[in-house]
């Protein structure tokens, strides 16, 4: 037997005081059932007190049932709507089903079997409907209190870095300048500590604006327009121009590169990424990255950007796009750990994503795939 607190409340509505009190009767042990006779009355109970049904004939004195149900569904539309009749009136039920929006429709006489059935589901239904509602609601609520958050924690993020770049620039300009005076006369170990400083604090800069690169990446729009990915190629060979020289580097891009619609900075910011990871992670006398296309499932492009370098262990393979995730000290190969992870985060955002795979011989062969067309804005 349902406890009284939990049990649901039925409004029937019916000029019939005989047939109020037959259905109240039955219901008891299930319902707590409270009976009204005219639809002024109904509009009151359910302006004072919940109920999750409503049972409502459609012959009453002073509204027909289907215009009393339209307007419950407009007032209470959380409550569930039953009709009951014993005449049969195709308008009346066509009503009620169109404006009304009534869960079941009752012919009279029924039996306490019928009525059990019907009431049953319609109960099932409405607290189905209060728990999404209730369900969806939370989880506004939730979204609501993340976003104001998130908001909070860019803003903490973006002067908590404007307020360490300065003093770390500081840090490093008089460990230069001391350097460039005192250098000749320091200690072989004040020489030593002064170079550890500018290493350091040069460090923690390129952490904090690797920092800053995926904090936008989370929470900037991407912008998305077609763009050939040659020219995309040639701007990352400007930007690595150096790099290159130093390394007496090749870089190949090959031709008939598709075009990709994206983002161009952030696809930019992609391909610089693999690439200077293919140069930088590299023990050839002449370190080579190569970027081709290759075969793609239907709707996206894809491109492969091979090197020739040091080449990543099996085990090592998912982890290398983690955040920070190093496997090798600073000492071999500087860095900050953050550079595969903004390779991963640009390809999701795009509604894309990356993996790596050994080359035949040596090195390392990372896979991007793209959507050929912008992702669909989720609903």
């Amino acid at each position: 037997m349902n406890d009284a607190s939990s049990k649901a409340r039925v409004l029937v509505i019916d000029d019939d005081s005989g047939a109020v009190r037959a259905i109240a009767h039955h219901l008891r042990r299930e319902y707590t059932v409270v009976g009204v006779y005219s639809a002024s009355e109904a509009l009151d109970a359910l302006a004072t007190s919940e109920f999750n049904a409503i049972l409502c004939d459609q012959r009453l004195p002073d509204l027909p049932g289907d215009r009393l149900v339209a307007q419950v569904r407009e007032l209470h539309p959380k409550v569930v709507r039953l009709m009951m009749t014993a005449y049969s009136d195709p308008t009346a039920l066509a009503s009620a089903v169109n404006h009304g929006q009534i869960f079941a429709y009752l012919r009279k006489p029924f039996s306490h079997e019928e009525l059990d059935q019907v009431l049953g589901r319609a109960i099932a239904y409405q607290r189905l409907l209060s728990e999404n509602e209730r369900v969806r609601e939370d989880l506004q609520s939730s979204n609501l209190r993340l976003g104001r958050a998130n908001a909070e924690l860019r803003s903490f993020s973006h002067a908590v870095a404007h307020d360490l770049q300065e003093p770390l620039r500081t840090i490093s300009a008089y460990a230069q300048f001391l350097e460039d005076e005192l250098g000749t006369m320091l200690s072989g170990e004040a020489s030593h500590y002064l170079s550890g400083i500018s290493r350091c604090s040069g460090h923690l800069r390129r952490l904090i604006d690797d920092l800053q690169r995926l904090s936008e990446l989370d929470h900037v729009a991407v912008t998305f327009r077609p763009m050939e990915l040659g020219q995309v190629m040639s701007d990352v060979r400007q930007l690595l121009e150096a790099s290159i020289a130093e390394r007496r580097a090749e870089v190949i891009v090959a031709s008939g590169l598709p075009k990709v619609v994206g983002d161009p900075e952030r696809m930019i910011l992609l391909f610089q990424n693999l690439i200077a990871n293919g140069l930088k992670f590299n023990r050839a006398a002449v370190p080579r990255v190569t970027v081709s296309p290759i075969a793609a499932p239907l709707g996206q492009i894809g491109v492969a950007v091979s090197d020739n370098g040091i080449g990543i262990e099996p085990e090592y393979r998912d982890r290398i796009f983690d955040l920070f995730q190093r496997l090798h000290s600073k000492a071999e190969y500087p860095g900050t750990g953050a550079g595969l992870a903004i390779v991963r985060r640009v390809a999701e955002s795009h509604g894309g994503s990356v993996g790596v795979f050994p080359r035949d011989g040596a090195g390392s062969e990372f896979r991007v795939y793209l959507p050929a067309e912008p992702p669909q804005p989720q609903v």
